[in-house]
């Protein structure tokens, strides 16, 4: 009888174990995935001022730049002369269990689109005080997961109320073009001026 008993307690033990397992597990990796997101988040942020920056660089200074993103997620390139409200604009497309960014509210007819870079989103800026691009995040829940993405959109700075300048982005053909391997090359095709705007064109290959 006491060997039996013996018996009942270690699997009665057994199963406590590997139940206590079962509920810990579950808690465990989405820790585990949500740290690995807080990490792909920062990630994304970074590559876009240095996607801004090689941007700048290469308009002002011509050449090309390649760069990739080791983040799983999709690239889309809306360039200007698309008829998309996204035009002349960078988007990444991230999905997660956590975000920076608050989460959007569609009921309240927020604005989804949140300025990370800079508080100041008009259509033209000021050349010398604004910077020529604006990088914005935002987040939507899909399910259980968060989809966030975040938008390098470049426009006008005027140097005074008659003249300006702007940074146009193009793709092949100058189509709507969208990549999940994260690798982006930025070229310089040329400089164009008239009275009121001087133009620099921007070829991003994906």
């Amino acid at each position: 009888m006491k060997g039996q008993s013996q018996v009942v307690s270690v699997i009665i033990l057994i199963v406590l174990v590997m139940g206590a397992i079962a509920l810990v597990l579950p808690w465990t990796f989405t820790m585990i995935q949500k740290r690995k997101d807080m990490k792909s988040m920062d990630d994304i942020y970074n590559f876009f001022q240095s996607l801004d920056e090689t941007i700048i660089n290469i308009a002002n200074n011509g050449g090309e730049e390649s760069l990739q993103l080791k983040v799983p997620g999709k690239f889309t390139v809306y360039p200007e002369s698309s008829n998309s409200y996204l035009n002349n604009s960078i988007v990444f497309s991230f999905r997660g269990l956590v975000s920076f960014i608050a989460e959007c509210n569609q009921t309240l007819g927020a604005d989804c689109w949140i300025p990370l870079n800079t508080p100041n989103t008009n259509i033209t800026g000021t050349l010398g005080v604004d910077s020529s691009s604006v990088i914005f995040g935002k987040t939507e829940r899909s399910g259980d997961e968060l989809e966030v993405e975040h938008r390098l959109w470049y426009r006008i700075l005027k140097d005074n109320p008659t003249h300006g300048y702007r940074i146009v982005l193009n793709t092949t053909e100058n189509k709507i073009m969208n990549t999940t391997v994260g690798f982006i090359k930025i070229q310089k095709i040329k400089s164009t001026s008239t009275q009121s705007l001087t133009t620099t064109e921007i070829n991003i290959i994906v």
